[in-house]
């Protein structure tokens, strides 16, 4: 959960750089920040420099709840940590689903790297005793646990994990726990790196002992298994795609078959189902092997309890065993103990980690959305379910189903809002039409966009506006912003160019794919000569040639998806490559045919002259003088015949009269001046008494 980057130019909410003012006002951090061992893309070209701290990086389970939190497991991988230097502003805990919360790696001395991650939705404004917040299918709970990276570190072995209250509008800092992290919180999650192999490795002693995870989970090795977990995509373009974790649940190891066709149905749907298809080449599905000792889920209200590995349920809502309104099924406490200390460990084993869907073996109709998605994978309906419950825990989309018949003014203001004229999309009232009233459980004064969408009713497309704010979140996400839709571009970034001569720009895009989607590149020049930016050029290429000398920008504006999202919503959809340019007059050419030359000047014919071309000298264009052969005595080499000749060759069809001869100079030519006539056979330079130019 890197934080996500910004590129020049793209149109997002600038970030602050007064964060260190912010942490010096709520008086809690003190010491340096680490710096990178070195910085990545450095170039202002395409976006902000991103900095490698370690060459491997340790993975953390961290369980956060309002006054506590505590490090459930962590591991090692051998992935190099890069990150973007900037780090988001504190931001004071409020109402909002979405907690901010700090992670800290304390070293040496005073040293310590700081990251900060949303996570949730996550309810810090109760203790974890109290109810979970259920609203459809959607849940908030109390307490709940995350994966995070961090960079491994000789010596940086302690955790510190806080979040932020707000106090009058400023963010106060809250530590929750300084923890060291030592051989008992550690696990191999079926990979071959042990806590010796860290570099801030301890004695090899059995360190503080963790509380055993209350459901039982039966990991692939401990039945001589040797398919630890399987990828659905390109596993060595995982820094650079979102990875989607699959986390089973109720499958017995003699149900593995069972277990990989439920999860190639559900890779299935979401390939074929817009705008997942359309976003695939951006996305790994990855199955993580894991079983459970009973088969199915718990079902409180049925008084059914299983041990399953991660702990799923239907909880005791107080309907009828069965009952269709009790269909949120997720994991915590409730009938049964927890299990979500062993969706971590899963979520740990696999090679990239940044969303989760948990695939639970049950064919009763369920599944809700919250930090992470959890569906009934043996219904009739299971992978619409999965579909619609990660476009809330990957796409933060609201319900838009009603059938609470009372009035709320309360509403997500994404593709659900309180405002009947214009919704939270003015953009989208013309091609759409009003809202629709009855959204967000309730019947009255909340409003959808549309009549039907995978929002409100299952086998049904995302609305537009849905459309819309899945590509900007998916733009917009920390493993795929830094290279799109911009991957890279040439020349870097401050750039010179001579007067006179083209320079090749050109941008490498990573885009959406599919016969609907359509996206934008246009190169814009602005600089001595252009009163305002001028468009002149589209596509990844572009070449332009400077005709004055000064200080020039040339930027290459990209947007994708523009058949999803409106201009007034472009965001995470828009890079912008900026290339600074100074434009340089060119030295004034050399001698053109300098004794001595392959090519002499001389004539091929009777009226044609021809000389060296400009490559030689420098020219870009040349000048032709005449002269008579009896002023050369005084020092007189001709005028000017012709001027501006394109190419190395002229003609002369005049004839001297009887008794007089002629001669003839070139002088090559480019924006920077008019080169030399030569040497006389003294090897003084010859005056140019009459230039053509």
């Amino acid at each position: 959960m890197d934080h996500p980057r910004r590129p020049v130019g793209r149109v997002a909410a600038q970030r602050s750089a007064a964060c260190g003012v912010l942490l010096l006002l709520c008086g809690v951090v003190h010491g340096e920040e680490l710096a990178p061992r070195r910085v990545e893309d450095a170039s202002a070209t395409v976006s902000p420099a991103r900095g490698l701290f370690s060459a491997r990086s340790v993975r953390l389970g961290i369980e956060v709840s309002r006054h506590e939190a505590r490090v459930v497991a962590y591991t090692l991988k051998p992935v190099p940590f890069v990150r973007e230097l900037r780090i988001d502003e504190p931001r004071g805990h409020t109402e909002s689903p979405q907690v901010q919360v700090e992670v800290a790696l304390l070293g040496p001395g005073e040293m310590r790297y700081t990251q900060r991650a949303d996570v949730g939705p996550l309810c810090l404004a109760h203790d974890p005793g109290f109810a979970d917040h259920v609203n459809g299918d959607t849940i908030r709970l109390h307490r709940d646990a995350f994966v995070i990276e961090v960079p491994e570190l000789a010596g940086y072995d302690r955790i510190e994990v806080a979040y932020f209250e707000s106090d009058r509008g400023q963010p106060v800092r809250k530590v929750l726990v300084t923890e060291k992290l030592d051989p008992g919180g550690f696990t191999p999650a079926g990979g071959p790196l042990g806590y010796q192999d860290l570099a801030f490795a301890g004695p090899s002693g059995p360190g503080e002992s963790k509380p055993s995870p209350a459901a039982t989970v039966i990991w692939p090795e401990q039945r001589g298994d040797p398919d630890i977990y399987k990828v659905y995509g390109n596993e060595a373009e995982s820094t650079s795609r979102i990875n989607v974790t699959i986390v089973p649940d109720g499958y017995t190891y003699p149900e593995k078959a069972v277990m990989e066709t439920h999860a190639e149905a559900l890779i299935a749907d979401f390939r074929a189902k817009t705008p997942y298809k359309e976003h695939d080449s951006f996305i790994n599905y990855t199955l993580v092997y894991a079983y459970s000792r009973y088969s199915g889920t718990d079902e409180c209200d049925c008084g059914i309890i299983l041990d399953t590995a991660m702990g799923t349920r239907f909880p005791d809502a107080g309907d009828p065993c069965g009952g269709s309104a009790n269909r949120c099924l997720y994991y915590g406490t409730s009938c049964d103990s927890s299990g979500t200390e062993n969706i971590v460990a899963a979520e740990l084993r696999a090679p990239a980690h940044d969303e989760t869907i948990v695939m639970v073996n049950t064919t009763r109709y369920g599944g809700c959305g919250g930090a992470r998605a959890v569906y009934s994978a043996g219904n009739g309906s299971a992978t619409e379910i999965a579909v619609h419950e990660l476009g809330h825990s990957l796409g933060g989309l609201a319900d838009e189903y009603q059938g609470n018949p009372t009035c709320s003014a309360f509403a997500g203001e994404i593709n659900t809002s309180s405002d009947p004229i214009n919704g939270a999309w003015p953009e989208w009232i013309g091609d759409l039409g009003p809202p629709r009233e009855g959204a967000q459980y309730y019947d009255q004064c909340r409003y959808r966009p549309t009549g039907n969408c995978e929002m409100r009713s299952l086998f049904q497309e995302f609305c537009p506006v849905c459309n819309q704010h899945w590509s900007l979140v998916l733009f917009g996400h920390p493993r795929i912003a830094p290279t799109a839709p911009i991957s890279g571009a040439t020349p870097v970034s401050p750039a010179t160019a001579v007067v006179g001569e083209a320079v090749d720009f050109a941008v490498t895009t990573r885009f959406s794919t599919g016969p609907q989607i359509t996206n934008s590149i246009e190169w814009s020049v602005d600089g001595p000569g252009f009163t305002e930016p001028t468009v002149l050029g589209s596509g990844p290429a572009f070449s332009h040639t400077f005709d004055t000398p000064g200080s020039f920008t040339v930027q290459a504006s990209v947007i994708a998806d523009t058949n999803f999202v409106k201009p007034s919503r472009y965001g995470a959809n828009l890079d912008t490559a900026v290339f600074d340019v100074q434009a340089n007059l060119p030295a004034a050419p050399l001698e053109v045919s300098p004794a001595g030359t392959a090519e002499p000047v001389l004539f091929t014919s009777k009226e044609t002259l021809v000389w060296e071309d400009g490559a030689a000298s420098g020219a870009s264009t040349f000048n032709l003088y005449r002269g008579d052969l009896s002023g050369l005595d005084s020092g007189e080499y001709g005028t000017c015949l012709d001027s501006d000749l394109p190419a190395n060759s002229a003609t002369d069809s005049d004839v001297p009269a009887s008794g007089v001869g002629w001669l003839y100079l070139i002088t090559g030519a480019n924006p920077g001046g008019e080169g030399p006539m030569g040497g006389n056979s003294a090897s003084d330079p010859r005056p140019n008494g009459s230039p053509c130019n």
